[in-house]
C-alpha cells in the first residue's frame, strides 16, 4: 500500500516560523492584529511548506461563511455610462483581495419589486455572508441604519453619518478635482466651464467644491443627459477650459467642440473624471482623474475583516484619484 503524504498543518507552519499556532491563525484570518514583519515571516513559512488552509474546516469551526456580500442595485444603462466598467473593476479588485484571505465574494441583486434592504434580510437570515459591502451611500442612508440596528458587519463605499460607525472607504473627490484645477492653472488657463451631473449624490457636490475652490472663475452648469451636454456646448461660446465631473460628459463636450472646428488641447482644454477604459483610446486622449479601483477594493475588504472580527471603530479611509495628463489638457 502507498501511504498518503501527511497534510501540512498550522502547527507545522508555526514551528517553522517560530511563532504560536494562534499567531498563524491571526495572520490567516485577522492580519491587522499582528505586525507586518510577523505576517512576512509566517507567509514565508506558508510558502516554503506549501500550506493550503482548509477553508471549509475553518468556516465550520468559526461559524462563518468565509464570504462577503456585494449587492448590486443600479442598472447598467445609457443613463449610467461607464457604470459596467466601474463595477467590473471594483468587483475584480474585491475578489482578488478576498481570495488572499480565503474569502469569496457573493454578488447578488434584488428580484423585481424587492428593495435592497429586503435582500440584506435574506442574506443575513440565510447566513450566506459574513459582511455586506454597501455601494454609493447617501446622508442618512436607510441601508446603513438597517445594518447598524441589526449589528451586522458591513463596509460602505461612500461615507457614513457622523453618528454611525466609520467603516467606510471613499474617493477623495475634493482633493482629486482640486488637483485637476491646479494643473489647468499651471498651464496658464484662467476661465472654465464646469459640466456638473444633475443629482444629489455626494460625489457630485464634492467634485464641484474641489474644483471651484481652486479655480474661482468657473461657470457651473448642471445636466441630466449627454444630449443636454452636447446641445449646450455646441451653442455656447467656448471657454478656455471645459471640465466635466465624469468622463462621459467630457467626451461629449470634446466631440461638440471638434465639430465646431476647435482643436481640443490647444484652443480648448477638456478634462474628465474616472478614467474609464475609453479615455485613453480617443483621437485626442482625455486628461482625467483615475479612480484606483483595486486600491479601493483592497481597503474595502480590509475594513470588512475588521468589522467581522469585532475590532474597535476606526476613521474612514479617503483614497485620492491621481491625475492622468493626456493631450486633451
Amino acid at each position: 500500500m502507498v501511504s498518503r503524504p501527511r497534510r501540512t498543518t498550522v502547527a507545522d507552519v508555526a514551528r517553522l516560523a517560530g511563532v504560536s499556532a494562534m499567531t498563524v491563525s491571526n495572520v490567516l484570518n485577522a492580519p491587522h492584529r499582528v505586525s507586518a514583519s510577523t505576517v512576512q515571516t509566517v507567509q514565508a513559512a506558508i510558502d516554503e511548506l506549501g500550506y493550503t488552509p482548509n477553508h471549509a474546516a475553518r468556516a465550520l469551526s468559526s461559524g462563518r461563511s468565509q464570504v462577503i456580500g456585494l449587492p448590486l442595485y443600479d442598472e447598467v444603462s445609457e443613463e449610467n455610462p461607464g457604470l459596467g466598467g466601474f463595477l467590473h473593476g471594483l468587483l475584480d479588485g474585491l475578489v482578488r483581495a478576498a481570495a488572499v484571505s480565503g474569502y469569496g465574494v457573493h454578488v447578488t441583486t434584488p428580484t423585481a419589486g424587492a428593495t435592497e434592504i429586503a435582500l440584506y434580510e435574506k442574506l443575513i437570515a440565510a447566513r450566506q455572508v459574513d459582511a455586506i459591502v454597501v455601494l454609493e451611500t447617501m446622508p442618512n442612508d436607510e441601508r446603513i441604519e438597517f445594518l447598524s440596528q441589526r449589528r451586522f458587519p458591513f463596509v460602505a463605499f461612500g461615507r457614513t453619518g457622523p453618528q454611525q460607525r466609520q467603516c467606510w472607504v471613499d474617493v477623495d473627490n475634493e482633493t482629486s478635482m482640486a488637483g485637476i484645477a491646479q494643473h489647468l492653472r499651471e498651464t496658464g488657463r484662467s476661465t472654465a466651464l464646469y459640466l456638473r451631473t444633475d443629482g444629489s449624490l455626494p460625489w457630485i457636490h464634492q467634485r464641484e467644491d474641489g474644483f471651484v475652490r481652486e479655480f474661482p472663475s468657473t461657470v457651473v452648469r448642471s445636466f441630466r443627459t449627454m444630449e443636454e451636454v452636447n446641445a449646450y456646448v455646441s451653442e455656447s461660446a467656448p471657454p478656455e477650459v471645459v471640465v466635466a465631473d465624469n468622463d462621459a460628459f467630457a467626451v461629449v463636450a470634446m466631440r461638440a467642440l471638434q465639430r465646431r472646428g476647435l482643436q481640443v488641447g490647444e484652443d480648448v482644454a477638456v478634462t474628465g473624471f474616472n478614467d474609464f477604459p475609453f479615455a485613453s483610446m480617443l483621437d485626442t486622449p482625455l486628461t482625467t482623474a483615475r479612480i484606483p479601483l483595486r486600491d479601493i477594493a483592497s481597503c474595502l475588504f480590509d475594513r470588512a475583516l475588521l468589522e467581522i472580527t469585532g475590532a474597535d471603530d476606526q476613521p474612514g479611509r479617503l483614497v485620492t484619484a491621481p491625475l492622468i495628463v493626456r493631450s486633451s489638457a
